[in-house]
């Protein structure tokens, strides 16, 4: 899925579009959306950056669904339990097995804003993570003033999710050549040598990547090749007008409860 998505990211119709106006348009919106008292802004964010990532960057619906799936879980689940345990309005409730559940309308209220918030912040990330390649953010960050020590820990923890999952998927498939997943028994006792022998072979290609960058003059700092020009103007003016707009309906709608 990894290699996928940086696929992607290199291979969209939104590419090259300047990186420097997709992160500030994203991580601008994801503000508005967290601090939004209401639920109306966040998805009327989610709908924009969803309908700019599948129809404008023509990113596969089936890819996104698949990344979409965990966060939306996850916000149901937290949706459903902030229903039963928070607030004071009861809305109704219901009898299992002798006891009584409410289902409370504040909590109903925040679990909506809460999972409206975790929706349009989700879109925003995907929104950047499937238009934008990764060394083109890092290029960004680093002249928005990132520290370069925070930086280049990012840049080699990306580095070594691909070492760890062709590390996995190599030895996954040397274990299913020798059947060993032909049973529970087997996949239980198959899955933790993977878990031993990753860390170990992840460890020593560690020690060889580190070898090679020292061979090649590395001296702690990772430079990142190539210059970006800055957006032209009325392309920021016209970002903040838009989130000027998402401010001004976020307070006019600050009020606004569905239940």
């Amino acid at each position: 899925m990894q290699n996928i998505i940086d696929n992607i990211a290199h291979y969209n119709k939104l590419r090259m579009v300047n990186p420097k106006l997709k992160v500030i348009f994203a991580i601008s919106s994801l503000l508005v959306c967290v601090f939004s008292k209401s639920i109306v802004v966040p998805i009327i964010v989610a709908l924009i950056m969803i309908y700019l990532t599948l129809f404008r960057a023509g990113v596969p619906k089936s890819i996104y669904l698949k990344l979409m799936f965990a966060p939306i879980g996850f916000g149901l689940i937290t949706l459903v339990l902030m229903a039963f345990m928070f607030g004071y309005v009861k809305l109704f409730s219901f009898e299992i097995f002798g006891f009584k559940i409410p289902i409370y309308k504040d909590g109903i209220d925040l679990g909506l804003l809460v999972f409206s918030r975790m929706l349009g912040g989700v879109a925003c990330m995907l929104f950047l993570a499937l238009t934008t390649p990764m060394t083109e953010l890092f290029y960004v960050l680093r002249e928005l003033g990132v520290p370069s020590s925070v930086l280049d820990i990012a840049m080699m923890m990306y580095r070594y999710i691909f070492v760890l999952l062709e590390e996995m998927i190599r030895v996954e498939n040397a274990q299913k050549t020798r059947l060993g997943y032909r049973n529970l028994k087997t996949t239980f006792k198959s899955l933790g040598m993977l878990a031993s022998n990753l860390f170990i072979r992840t460890w020593e290609r560690g020690e060889q990547l580190f070898i090679t960058m020292s061979s090649r003059c590395y001296n702690g700092d990772l430079k990142v090749f190539g210059k970006i020009e800055n957006p032209k103007s009325i392309y920021i003016v016209g970002i903040i007008l838009f989130e000027i707009f998402l401010v001004i309906i976020s307070y006019l709608t600050m009020n606004f409860k569905p239940f």
